[in-house]
């Protein structure tokens, strides 16, 4: 209930700039910003990414560091393909003892299912690199997976971050 609170208080903020802009803009070009904590998605278009299921692929700009986290978002297989991000970073040897490395040789920060935030609330983000950048994207449970990494922690003493990002602009690459 939380998350869907959250994410009808973030496209209440999205402005008629940005509703205009998405409309123009293609997701691989996006950038969005979570507005609690500054965190700002920046994607870009796919050039030669290994994962032959990769739809998207972005960087998390980590506020009050000079840190951009790779991410990305796969497809799943089968009859009822979903869309999985994942948000990673250098692993340290507690990452490591907690089984959170992956086959890319980082270390996730964040993993899970990723929405598009239309005017009707949240949908199935689109699987076509050519989609149209939606009004906002929620990232369910981003907040306090962002929140609980140390690099974030230390950087942000008292900050805390919410699940949902709202479009804020498109760039020409």
């Amino acid at each position: 209930m939380i998350i869907r609170t959250l994410a009808f208080v973030s496209l209440g903020l999205l402005g008629p700039m940005q509703a205009a802009a998405a409309k123009d803009c293609l997701l691989s070009h996006a950038t969005y910003r979570e507005p609690h904590s500054g965190a700002v998605m920046q994607f870009r278009p796919i050039h030669n990414e290994p994962a032959a299921l990769t739809a998207q692929v972005f960087s998390l700009i980590v506020p009050n560091t000079d840190t951009s986290l790779p991410a990305d978002i796969t497809w799943t297989n089968g009859r009822n393909s979903f869309p999985l991000g994942t948000i990673r970073h250098t692993c340290t040897d507690d990452d490591r003892e907690a089984g959170l490395e992956d086959g890319s040789g980082l270390c996730r920060i964040w993993d899970g299912q990723v929405y598009a935030l239309t005017g009707g609330g949240a949908e199935q983000l689109n699987s076509r690199e050519a989609t149209p950048a939606p009004k906002g994207l929620l990232l369910p449970d981003f907040g306090a997976a962002l929140a609980e990494w140390a690099d974030f922690a230390n950087a942000n003493p008292d900050g805390s971050a919410w699940d949902a990002f709202t479009l804020t602009g498109c760039s020409d690459e």
